[in-house]
């Protein structure tokens, strides 16, 4: 295992802020986004952070198979019609894919524990690493204290101690983690 990890980068507040909690362990980082069929997810904040952070990005446009997830969600839908786990297991199942062609251990993303009440709830995070075979090797570094440890964490890659607890909807922690880092 090697000290070279991929972040699902969106922009979003969570992601960046996973991301800098990893370099800031001088990790090495690639940048990872999600380009939607439908805009979501502005990629203008994607490159913004990891140009903040000095880092690479890779922009994975999703293609028709996404489609067909949309269409025919294994584990149902959330509210809106989104199929929030079968997305993320998509998305995740390519991560894997270019994590290995660059030769990375492990996977960064900006989750918090109970954010989302169909993606981001325990069970969930187990599936979802389960069904696209990164088991313990999704670092959630803003709620890590409140997980079992992953794979890069037993092997000393990543230090626990450095890692958050947060859990909720609430954003108040991370806002204030913002203002600290300077983002």
């Amino acid at each position: 295992m090697n000290r070279k990890a991929v972040s699902l980068l969106s922009g979003g507040l969570d992601s960046t802020l996973a991301t800098k909690v990893v370099l800031n362990q001088a990790i090495e980082v690639v940048g990872l986004h999600f380009a939607m069929p439908w805009g979501c997810c502005d990629r203008t904040a994607a490159y913004s952070a990891a140009k903040l952070f000095g880092i690479p990005i890779m922009v994975f446009k999703m293609q028709e198979d996404y489609l067909e997830v949309i269409k025919k969600p294994k584990y149902g839908y959330g509210r809106a019609m989104n199929p929030c786990v079968d997305c993320r297991i998509h998305m995740y199942r390519k991560a894997k894919r270019y994590m290995e062609t660059i030769g990375a251990s492990f996977l960064i993303t900006g989750e918090v524990l109970g954010q989302r009440p169909k993606s981001q709830m325990l069970d969930s995070l187990k599936t979802i690493e389960r069904d696209c075979e990164l088991e313990r090797l999704i670092l959630r570094p803003l709620s890590a204290h409140l997980l079992d440890p992953t794979i890069p964490e037993e092997a000393g890659i990543v230090d626990r101690s450095s890692l958050l607890g947060i859990s909720g909807r609430s954003r108040k922690i991370q806002m204030a983690l913002a203002e600290e880092e300077g983002i």
